[in-house]
């Protein structure tokens, strides 16, 4: 089934829905921003330049700009890209910039805190390293990663947000003890106790028996510390819409959402079907149902929400999240006019 007739992004709609939203504490975004699959779709100001007489695509000019832009659509992003190294503050000072003062920006830890295992690459091929010094060891959270981002985001900051790895579980890592689940969650017990308090948390893990019926103590765990569990849709898990039936999957009075892949579908295999990211493919009706409906409860028990969709779900996520506002409305009665033609968005600005 191909959707992309349907639930297509509207931003002279969907800015106002949005911006409502947010005044509630329900902030919805998308996973990273720097796709050119949105052209004419999120982005309609001037990326081009002239070479040998056509117009292209000036890349470094689109990556420079693109988040100025995407900030006056949207009230939150969740920064992905920070996986992937520890954080400088000079490269975090030239994201800042583009951030209006109410926009918030998520951060994935850095996987030096959140993978026992130390990635070893050789020839592009990635072997089995050694253990990682640094996981989670609450020192280097706060001076390495904490510390830099907080100096630069302060009030712009939102949720920090560790991902685990299903994969480390049941394995010695030539230690020759097994490290389980419970020994997981013993850790994260001591490591969520050590760093400071009075910013926002979340656990992302991608192992379902830690959420599983008659498995308590990671959750327990979380709500002890006041740390959000993020609902996911991503390989590994079960669909969302069964996640949510689990009985205190909600571990405080925050709600985080990450919709990344289809459940059963590999990272790689979403990308191949998916890019470039321009239409919807594979609509999810019931993850999408979900979604409106944690939304409809946070905003019934004044909760905060921030719900974050990679295109990797269903091809291309601004038309996820304008489906989802859709579901939202239709659910609380909300009757809106669809404002067409869709204006250029340069002089549009959602906190102005």
């Amino acid at each position: 089934m191909n959707d992309s007739s349907n639930n297509l992004f509207n931003p002279a709609l969907d800015i106002q829905r949005l911006r409502e939203l947010a005044s509630k504490n329900i902030f919805l975004g998308t996973s990273s921003w720097k796709y050119d699959g949105w052209l004419h779709q999120v982005y309609n100001r001037n990326y081009e330049r002239i070479l040998k007489g056509r117009h292209v695509l000036n890349q470094s000019k689109f990556n420079n700009d693109c988040l100025n832009e995407y900030t006056t659509i949207f009230p939150t992003v969740c920064n992905d890209s920070s996986y992937y190294r520890l954080p400088e503050e000079k490269n975090l000072e030239k994201i800042e910039k583009d951030l209006p003062d109410n926009f918030r920006m998520a951060f994935k830890v850095p996987e030096q805190i959140t993978l026992r295992e130390e990635r070893n690459f050789v020839g592009g091929q990635m072997l089995s390293g050694n253990l990682n010094p640094t996981y989670l060891d609450a020192n280097t959270f706060k001076d390495y990663v904490l510390r830099p981002i907080e100096n630069v985001f302060k009030k712009k900051l939102g949720t920090l947000i560790f991902e685990f790895s299903p994969h480390f579980f049941d394995k010695t890592w030539g230690t020759g003890v097994v490290y389980d689940h419970e020994a997981f969650v013993h850790d994260l017990d001591k490591f969520l106790g050590s760093i400071p308090k009075g910013f926002s948390f979340a656990v992302e893990v991608r192992d379902p028996i830690l959420i599983g019926n008659g498995y308590d103590d990671y959750l327990n765990t979380l709500k002890k510390h006041h740390v959000t569990h993020v609902i996911n849709a991503q390989t590994w898990m079960p669909p969302i819409e069964e996640q949510v039936k689990r009985n205190g999957i909600i571990t405080n009075n925050h709600i985080v959402i990450r919709a990344l892949t289809r459940p059963g579908m590999k990272h790689e295999d979403a990308k191949q079907r998916y890019m470039p990211y321009n239409e919807t493919k594979d609509p999810m009706p019931e993850m999408r149902k979900t979604i409106a409906h944690l939304m409809t409860e946070a905003e019934r028990n004044q909760w905060v929400l921030e719900a974050y969709v990679n295109n990797r779900t269903e091809g291309n996520a601004p038309n996820t999240i304008h489906a989802i506002l859709d579901i939202f409305d239709e659910m609380n009665g909300i009757e809106r006019e669809e404002i067409f033609p869709v204006p250029t968005l340069e002089s549009w600005d959602l906190f102005g």
